[in-house]
């Protein structure tokens, strides 16, 4: 790990903590004060604030130096996700709140009126009504965090391949993706995903990156789990962005992990699979993306026959548009990285997803002439332990000929 460059992110990391806290305390004291609340009623969540900030640090710089167990990792980040993460949403109302308050005290400045003033019992009404709306942010994490994260579901897709051999039609692809295995406390959560996808009775079952965050030691938490994946054709996989976040030495640790678990995993290379005479081609690379370039798609598609069905594994799916579509026989693309934009509402219908604005393909499949993607919205999580809005998923896909 580079320090100096860690040093500067936190610093800049704590910044925005702090001030994001400071301001909402602020707020909130005002609203105590004005209305003669008790006290306790601003204590409390400046003492919360101060214990959190205080563990957060402890957690990120122990880790650091000395290596924190998973579970105090796992720990600190649920913190992060319950207290600070619904204050993103309060900040900017807080902000629009103020900022309208001080233009409209400029221009009864300017113009020389007075102001008027708003009923006390009404001001209360609107500001107790404010702070109550403002209680949703928390409700929707806790919801998150409680029960969508681990509410692993199953996507059902039919993907019609033209080149598909008979003999593979019906053929039942698992696709797992974004494990993040760091971001589980245990292995309960694998321990149900894995009951889920041997439940389905998979002919192949595919694994596209990011099986860690950034430390090879993660693996252990599912390792048991991911050893008694079952499959006619066995488990095939690719690495993620974050299979490569660590030293030399570590990542080869993790190789030799996957490799005991049974992942066989794809480093830009090719396999046939034969039924009775029918063939299909499954490729697999390394990542490419997020300034990453350990990916050769030259490689990995040597002496492909494009007169075959072939099935790429890819875990950014950015590579689709640049890489892939129209220079590569990739008849079929499975991705993840995505998440699904892991942050997600739905207002009676209108659909808010950060993610839209970032990338092209979200999560789902995608078709573009001869060639399709389909982009898995993972298991695991990136940051806090949270999904809002967005299911962690296991995808079955049945290909037709």
């Amino acid at each position: 790990m580079d320090i100096t460059r860690f040093i500067i992110f936190f610093s800049v990391l704590s910044v925005i903590y702090i001030s994001i806290e400071a301001y909402t305390l602020f707020n909130w004291k005002k609203y105590v004060k004005r209305y003669n609340l008790s006290l306790k009623w601003y204590k409390i969540p400046l003492i919360i604030s101060i214990v959190s900030l205080a563990i957060t640090i402890l957690s990120i710089f122990g880790n650091l130096l000395i290596g924190f167990q998973n579970q105090v990792r796992y720990i600190t980040m649920f913190i992060l996700a319950i207290w600070i993460i619904p204050k993103l949403a309060i900040v900017p109302i807080l902000l629009i709140k103020d900022i309208s308050r001080l233009f409209l005290k400029l221009v009864r400045k300017i113009s020389k009126k007075d102001s008027k003033n708003i009923d006390s019992s009404k001001r209360k009404l609107i500001e107790t009504t404010g702070w109550s709306l403002a209680s949703i942010p928390f409700i929707m994490v806790s919801k998150g965090l409680f029960s969508t994260t681990y509410n692993f579901t199953v996507h059902n897709a039919e993907v019609n391949l033209d080149k598909l051999d008979s003999q593979f039609n019906g053929f039942k692809i698992v696709q797992l993706s974004d494990l993040h295995l760091g971001s589980f406390y245990d292995d309960s959560s694998i321990q149900e995903v894995r009951r889920i996808v041997n439940g389905l009775n998979p002919d192949l079952i595919v694994v596209t990156g990011d099986f860690v965050n950034n430390d090879p030691d993660e693996l252990e938490i599912g390792f048991n789990e991911l050893r008694k994946l079952n499959s006619t054709f066995g488990v095939y996989s690719c690495l993620g962005n974050h299979d490569h976040y660590m030293k030399d030495y570590q990542h080869k640790k993790l190789l030799i992990g996957l490799k005991d678990a049974n992942m066989n995993v794809m480093l830009n290379e090719n396999k046939q699979f034969n039924i009775d005479g029918g063939r299909f081609n499954l490729i697999g690379i390394d990542n490419i993306g997020m300034r990453q370039k350990f990916g050769d798609l030259d490689k990995a598609f040597k002496d492909i026959n494009s007169e075959r069905a072939n099935i790429l594994l890819c875990h950014d799916p950015t590579n689709w548009d640049k890489n892939i579509r129209n220079k590569y026989p990739a008849d079929l693309t499975l991705s993840g990285h995505t998440h699904g934009g892991q942050v997600a509402w739905d207002f009676n219908g209108i659909e808010l997803k950060p993610a839209k604005f970032v990338y092209n393909q979200t999560e789902g499949l995608y078709k573009n002439a001869d060639h399709q993607l389909y982009i898995n919205r993972g298991v695991g999580t990136v940051g806090p332990p949270l999904r809002i809005g967005v299911e962690p998923e296991i995808t079955e896909i049945i290909l037709k000929s």
